[in-house]
């Protein structure tokens, strides 16, 4: 019974696999041969056959969503402003960009992305955590009040 193939393991391929399975379509080993020898399931290696019959490739396409608003030198100009003081505002960190050809990037933009690279935004402290003493001394303030002292 053949192997049932999904679109994600057609899609883990390696660039190098899928030319390694063209090669040896090309020398004449079959879909089962080949799919035994790499591992992988014999639809697998025939939809990456019949891909590069019909395309003429056998990479994946490029996404059909909108065009990204910067690119990979902002993206980690971004990285790195928000890195190096991790506590900036996103309005902080639109200002410290370097100049470009592109507009600069909105606060929505630059928060996309610092999300995608799994930085989360950090806050800064509105007052100093207190200490074992100071929570003592306030605890004795409190019994005093209520004693009515």
């Amino acid at each position: 019974m053949p192997l049932r193939c999904n679109r994600r393991q057609y899609e883990q391929l390696t660039d190098f696999d899928r030319g390694r399975i063209i090669s040896l379509r090309e020398a004449g080993w079959s879909n089962r041969r080949i799919g035994r020898h790499l591992g992988r399931s014999d639809m697998v290696v025939a939809r990456c056959w019949q891909q590069w019959i019909t395309e003429g490739r056998v990479y994946r396409r490029g996404g059909s969503g909108r065009p990204r608003n910067t690119n990979d030198r902002e993206d980690r100009a971004i990285r790195r402003v928000a890195t190096s003081a991790p506590t900036t505002s996103l309005a902080s960190i639109q200002r410290h960009l370097p100049p470009s050809r592109h507009p600069v990037p909105s606060r929505e933009t630059i928060r996309r992305r610092l999300t995608e690279v799994g930085s989360r935004s950090r806050r800064p402290l509105r007052r100093l955590p207190l200490t074992p003493h100071h929570r003592q001394c306030r605890l004795d303030f409190a019994d005093l009040g209520q004693l009515g002292v």
